[in-house]
């Protein structure tokens, strides 16, 4: 049982903004220092400001905060007068087709992991926690919302949101040319389905694990801070943005992997020891945008082997069978290959010039993930690897704000 409501959100004002596009950004952990530099650039409101302060040391939370309570007293931000649930598209193309993800911004309540109704797939950090418990604090708001996925293989729910959509309060092209959209909706009886058909959901949460971590220790805080409540207070809740794990717009990207040790065996002996779990077979490069979800490719020098399960030599889990990752993670790393020393990456063209150049002995070449492989796992009580998925395109930040007090 999942429990969705709709907040009084905090938005940057569009008469007090010249251009809405100058305001956003991307997730704080994937902004660079030189893209933090231009966003600084781009508008003296942009909330990079506040979710990436340039300040040094514990005093970037306090500054962090005077600059958002000074942008609502000034008007550059104002809250909405009614609790509203915002629905969320983001159109972008992939591989040539056009595509649109569809979700929406809402306050849920927070549960513990123990309970199975919001999942986590991977593991988190104590520094970027840390981090983020010091901003939510000062602030005393969620600035970013969290990503998390929902199953409705009918998409009923995302349907009966559509049917209501009209002009978009915000519409905005982002740095990586997505097309973001966002509504609001107070509608009482559409707010109630909404209400309803997650209350038979549960969630796995796809990116801002640390935000989700994050609040769960601001709201134990504040129990102790104020005792037992009605469960209702604002820091019982986090804001989050919620998408139906079935939907064409859920496109994960892969992380490739790179090994610089092979420790004792040589690399005609670590191809003889796959081999005896998997089928093996050269291909040329244009064969790795064929590759199945069950499948990776191995780059050695000049040469890429496509590996495949050898289903009468290993018999995984079924929820394993549709994961490469999984299957290298679990058949290869630690069982041929220890101590690998591996470097990640998403780029493709990285992989290649990191072996070639002799740096990395071997690329690990993974395809892209499907939202309902992963669904299908965690929901087991398993976790992904570390660096397995990137949802993309990323969420904006920005967009809207969620109060906790």
């Amino acid at each position: 049982m999942v429990m969705v409501a709709p907040f009084r959100g905090v938005r940057y004002n569009p008469e007090k903004i010249g251009a809405l596009d100058s305001v956003f950004a991307p997730p704080y952990d994937v902004i660079n220092p030189q893209e933090q530099d231009a966003l600084y650039e781009k508008s003296p409101y942009n909330v990079i400001r506040i979710i990436l302060s340039k300040i040094e040391g514990d005093e970037k939370y306090a500054h962090a905060a005077g600059t958002f309570r000074n942008w609502a007293k000034e008007g550059i931000l104002i809250q909405d007068r009614e609790p509203c649930i915002y629905p969320y598209y983001q159109d972008f193309e992939e591989n040539g087709r056009k595509i649109t993800r569809k979700g929406f911004i809402s306050a849920v309540r927070l549960e513990d992991f123990s309970s199975k109704r919001i999942l986590p797939h991977e593991m988190t950090f104590s520094g970027p926690k840390l981090d983020r418990l010091k901003l939510t604090s000062a602030c005393n708001a969620n600035l970013s919302p969290v990503f998390a996925i929902y199953s409705d293989p009918e998409g009923g729910l995302e349907r009966a949101i559509e049917e209501r959509l009209s002009e978009p309060l915000i519409d905005v092209v982002g740095g990586d040319g997505a097309r973001n959209r966002l509504w609001r909706i107070s509608d009482d009886d559409l707010i109630s389905k909404i209400k309803d058909t997650m209350m038979e959901c549960s969630l796995l949460i796809a990116d801002g694990h640390h935000r989700y971590e994050t609040a769960l220790e601001y709201r134990d805080i504040q129990r102790k801070r104020f005792g037992t409540g009605s469960g209702n207070e604002p820091y019982e809740y986090v804001m989050m943005y919620l998408s139906r794990v079935e939907g064409e717009g859920l496109i994960i990207k892969p992380t490739h992997r790179v090994v610089m040790n092979l420790g004792s065996i040589r690399i005609e002996e670590f191809l003889e020891r796959l081999e005896r779990r998997f089928n093996v077979e050269k291909i040329p490069s244009e064969g790795i945008s064929a590759l199945g979800h069950q499948e990776f490719a191995v780059l050695i020098k000049d040469s890429i082997f496509r590996v495949s399960l050898r289903e009468s030599v290993n018999r995984p889990p079924a929820h394993y069978k549709n994961l490469a990752v999984i299957l290298l993670h679990t058949l290869v790393f630690g069982e041929i290959i220890e101590d690998a020393g591996i470097f990640y990456t998403k780029s493709l063209e990285e992989v290649f010039s990191l072996v070639k150049s002799g740096e990395y002995r071997l690329g690990f070449i993974l395809p892209p993930l499907r939202a309902v492989d992963v669904f299908e796992f965690v929901s087991s009580g398993e976790k992904m690897p570390h660096k397995t998925t990137y949802f993309y395109p990323k969420l904006l930040s920005g967009l809207v704000f969620h109060l906790l007090g």
